[in-house]
């Protein structure tokens, strides 16, 4: 079946306004060695006992950036407390790198994973970051975030169960594969399989096609 065109009118705004978050208690603010990001020290730039567990390296617009992970170390690797920091570089800055957004979840928001793809969602030339907080269940649920890397602002969010949001390479964007479910459809079984492509227009994600497949 064929992408069918959604007509701008139809669309609804699929993003809030840009704001940056508080940075996790326990991130430092700055970090003074004018070195490139593949030689930071990751482990200095979490809160202090806590464990990195990804780390995504980028470019935009304003330097180098680096989207890091963490975890507080427990004996429940599925109750933990959980967070995410970015940092970027600007060679005339003093000092050179800076924390410029940050996440932070308690070991009662039941997020079970943190990751994140760096690359271009929006087609400015420089990087972002598709943010990915999974909470589980039986529909793999999770919330979706978009980063402006280069300003540290959060672009859009969605939170999501049997969906999943993926980079989409061309157009530049954001691919969402959802289950559709009709009345009396068990959990196991949807009617169709959804795939939609959201662009950036006009300072937000947009929906601009949309393929439904019958199963």
């Amino acid at each position: 079946m064929p992408a069918t065109p959604i007509e701008p009118s139809s669309i609804e705004p699929a993003a809030p306004s840009p704001s940056v978050a508080t940075l996790p208690e326990g991130v430092p603010a700055t970090f003074d060695e004018d070195v490139p990001a593949r030689d930071l020290p990751v482990d200095r730039l979490i809160p202090p006992g806590d464990e990195v567990t990804g780390v995504d390296r980028a470019r935009t617009s304003e330097g180098e950036a680096v989207v890091i992970a963490f975890t507080t170390p427990g004996p429940d690797p599925f109750v933990r407390a959980r967070g995410l920091v970015v940092w970027r570089r600007s060679q005339d800055a003093d000092p050179p790198w800076r924390a410029v957004y940050g996440l932070a979840h308690s070991r009662r928001d039941g997020v079970l994973a943190i990751s994140a793809d760096a690359t271009d969602l929006t087609g400015d030339g420089s990087d972002d970051a598709l943010i990915r907080e999974e909470t589980g269940g039986s529909g793999a649920c999770a919330t979706y975030r978009v980063i402006d890397l280069a300003e540290g602002a959060a672009l859009w969010k969605r939170s999501l169960c049997d969906a999943e949001v993926q980079p989409s390479p061309d157009p530049l964007g954001l691919f969402v594969i959802a289950r559709v479910y009709e009345p009396g459809d068990p959990h196991c079984c949807p009617s169709a399989i959804s795939e939609r492509v959201l662009a950036w227009r006009d300072d937000r994600f947009l929906e601009i096609s949309e393929v439904v497949t019958p199963f």
